[in-house]
């Protein structure tokens, strides 16, 4: 699996789950209207899904956010782990970095509330993962996910004052019917109550508004953060950037409106980080890019998911909490500008609109990371399942990381 060339977008998949005409699925095909949906890969063809049983949903979420709370804790508190973020010492992006961790967490947190009765066979449909590649949900996942979001108000506006769900409840329990309708208007309500006032979710794709950071010789450095989904591997890369700006360009970055530059980000930015370097460093003149880091979230394996025979026999070494998590440190820095030294060709290249100047960049460093149970750290100690070199953390039973 190659998880480098990163992507942006909302990836996804789910799986309808129609089964046998029994009295759980008449149950189940009530219409919610939480915009559950169960696919094949639709945009691919590939069958790259596995539907959660009920009994599994909330055992994943649970396991993935605490994975994903360790992991936040580890940049947030890195002086606890000693860990130290590639390039922190110059471009410390590690607060952004957990900002978006912290929308990923509401994401997971948000689907429990939204899976919470398919264990009872209510919901009419089973959260679906990435068995193959990544073990985290697909891109319909995000998509209903924001399309819920932005319906929210809505939704709620539509169900029933929360004392008559309880009432109603209640008043069919004494009846002794099971009281399925008002089980559902409660869990619709506690999940679109908990995701309307959230301002900012995890999406396909997102790129924050340039930040100027400083002004000197006539150059504005910028950083510029975003993230995206790529549906190939359905799996989340995050990305800071250091871009230099003539401040003569009538175009500033941090200006009001869009840029085209940052349209080309969304556009290309899937690429390996030297082509997305050295096309950046070209396409627009008097605009450079100086440091790109990149944060590739996963994959994460577990007995759900479809893995190499080496993932499988270390699984299999600790049966109480089977899990490996990785997640990757990669970039690469401006070690050298080159100016264009003819006057003629300086000229011309001013006259058609191309760069009179261009960046060597350094070789691409790659750190690699590892989330396990403790018991594998001891066992793995400084190397990943392949006997290449990597930071490993183990996680205790309690719930505590160990460097």
């Amino acid at each position: 699996m190659n998880t480098n060339n990163s992507s942006g977008g909302d990836g996804g998949i789910n799986d309808n789950a129609a089964g046998p005409d029994t009295e759980e699925s008449k149950n189940s095909n009530i219409n919610t209207d939480v915009n559950l949906a169960n696919f094949f890969n639709l945009r691919t063809g590939e069958v790259n899904v596995k539907s959660l049983q009920p009994e599994e949903i909330n055992g994943y979420i649970n396991d993935i956010t605490l994975i994903i709370s360790k992991l936040k804790d580890l940049f947030y508190n890195s002086e606890n782990y000693s860990f130290k973020a590639p390039l922190e010492d110059s471009f410390d992006t590690k607060k952004d970095f957990c900002a978006f961790l912290d929308d990923l967490l509401f994401f997971f947190n948000a689907l429990k509330r939204k899976f919470i009765l398919q264990h009872k066979g209510i919901n009419a449909t089973s959260l679906s993962i990435d068995p193959t590649e990544s073990g985290f949900p697909h891109f319909t996942d995000l998509w209903n996910f924001k399309i819920d979001h932005e319906s929210a108000a809505a939704q709620l506006a539509a169900l029933p004052p929360l004392e008559d769900i309880v009432k109603s409840a209640v008043a069919n329990i004494f009846d002794g019917e099971f009281p399925i309708r008002e089980q559902l208007s409660y869990a619709k309500h506690n999940y679109f109550s908990y995701i309307k006032e959230k301002a900012s979710i995890i999406s396909e794709f997102k790129l924050n508004r340039p930040e100027l950071i400083g002004s000197k010789d006539g150059q504005n450095l910028y950083k510029l953060i975003f993230y995206g989904f790529d549906e190939r591997y359905n799996i989340f890369h995050f990305y800071s950037m250091l871009v230099m700006q003539d401040s003569g360009n009538p175009d500033m970055l941090h200006h009001p409106g869009s840029h085209k530059f940052l349209d080309e980000i969304q556009s290309y930015y899937k690429q390996d980080l030297f082509r997305l370097a050295h096309h950046l460093d070209t396409f627009a003149p008097g605009i450079h890019p100086k440091v790109i880091m990149k944060y590739t979230i996963g994959p994460y394996y577990s007995p759900d998911t479809m893995n190499e025979e080496a993932i499988d026999k270390l699984i299999a070494m600790e049966p109480k909490n089977p899990f490996i998590f990785k997640f990757q440190a990669s970039g690469l820095v401006s070690i050298k500008t080159i100016k264009e030294s003819s006057l003629f060709k300086s000229f011309y290249n001013s006259l058609f609109g191309y760069a009179n100047s261009r960046e060597i960049f350094s070789d691409k460093f790659v750190y690699n990371y590892m989330i396990v149970p403790f018991k594998l750290k001891q066992f793995l100690r400084d190397k990943d399942e392949a006997g290449k070199p990597a930071k490993i953390y183990g996680l205790l039973e309690g719930g505590e990381l160990i460097e």
